[in-house]
């Protein structure tokens, strides 16, 4: 009998742990998850330029729609509504509308539905930022020992539609045969004509390339290298 008792106690305190608090309990299956994959860095280098992008390899094909408002740093009342999905895979954005030279903050709304409207899918929040592309063309003449180095730095306007003369200043560089490693020889503004010329005095040969660094709207650029 004392036996049997102890058998019927074990019992009781096994099952007062299905409802202790705190013991784990197993839940609902998780959704699968929809990313907003619109890259952090983003460049404008034309009149509407589009980025299309996709939600993940783990969203499910059936999502209908998706949505994500997008607000501008320091920017009161911005937003720029985008609606992924509509039984089309991917997204896509147009540049003006994501407030160049702001961060910006995708927020979902609401989840991924499909064309019930029932909920199949989390969504994922993401950030990115848009500046305006910049390019720098070099070119290089050589005298005797004395190598000349003329850039034009440009980069694309919203104003004009195209790319325009770039005010940043310009460094050089350069780059011993077989080194992978390139040196700053100076840095140089621009003339009133755009260009930015670098004289370098040597009796060998070498790669140079020209570079303009990232503004509040503009990113940074490099040439093409040139060996003279």
């Amino acid at each position: 009998m004392r036996g049997r008792g102890l058998l019927l106690a074990a019992g009781v305190v096994a099952g007062g742990l299905v409802g202790v608090p705190g013991t784990a309990q197993a839940g609902p299956e998780a959704l699968p998850v929809c990313q907003f994959g619109i890259p952090a860095k983003l460049t404008i280098t034309k009149p509407d330029t589009l980025v299309q992008f996709g939600m993940g390899a783990a969203c499910p094909k059936d999502v209908y729609e998706a949505k994500w408002l997008g607000r501008a740093e320091g920017v009161d009342g911005s937003s720029n509504s985008v609606a992924c999905g509509w039984g089309h895979p991917g997204c896509g954005v147009v540049l003006e509308h994501t407030y160049p030279g702001r961060v910006m903050r995708w927020i979902p709304q609401g989840y991924g539905a499909d064309r019930t409207g029932a909920k199949i899918a989390e969504l994922r929040s993401a950030t990115s930022i848009t500046k305006y592309g910049a390019a720098v063309k070099l070119t290089a003449g050589r005298v005797g020992t004395k190598t000349t180095l003329t850039a034009r730095p440009t980069y694309y306007s919203a104003k004009t539609k195209g790319f325009v003369r770039h005010h940043g200043r310009v460094l050089f560089q350069s780059k011993d045969p077989g080194s992978s490693t390139w040196k700053d020889l100076g840095y140089v503004v621009p003339n009133s004509t755009g260009a930015a010329t670098y004289t370098i005095t040597t009796n060998r040969s070498r790669a140079y390339r020209a570079y303009v660094a990232s503004s509040a709207t503009v990113w940074y650029a490099y040439s093409a290298a040139v060996t003279k």
